[in-house]
């Protein structure tokens, strides 16, 4: 089955970094239900990702994982964080980290004409 580019942003790279996202803030300090209405995600999805049992889909290199750190920390330190365009910005990240044929490799057949939304986060 061919899948478009924004399929896998959102439901492999999306649930990966939420998944790192929670473990982090939880790490931190963070209650899973402070967790859950800073990602705006249910108390259950939070239990799931750092339970490990959701979102490990994609092993993130040192930089990724060091980049989800640092945006951990900083939503930790300061709710002014816009939240939703962190994750944004590390979701386009994260699809040029991992080139275009180690995912077309991971995931088998995905669309190459599409995936210019990427290029506009």
């Amino acid at each position: 089955m061919v899948k478009q580019p924004c399929e896998i942003i959102v439901n492999y790279i999306l649930p990966s970094v939420r998944a790192q996202l929670s473990k982090e803030l939880v790490q931190l300090g963070n209650s899973q239900r402070q967790v859950s209405k800073i990602l705006d995600i249910t108390p259950a999805a939070v239990s799931q990702y750092i339970s490990g049992k959701r979102g490990y889909a994609l092993d993130f290199s040192e930089e990724s994982s060091n980049m989800i750190k640092e945006i951990a920390k900083e939503i930790y330190e300061d709710n002014d964080v816009d939240i939703g365009k962190e994750v944004c910005n590390l979701c386009s990240y994260l699809w040029n980290d991992y080139t275009f044929e180690q995912l077309e490799e991971q995931f088998e057949g995905i669309t190459e004409g599409c995936g210019e939304c990427v290029g506009r986060i």
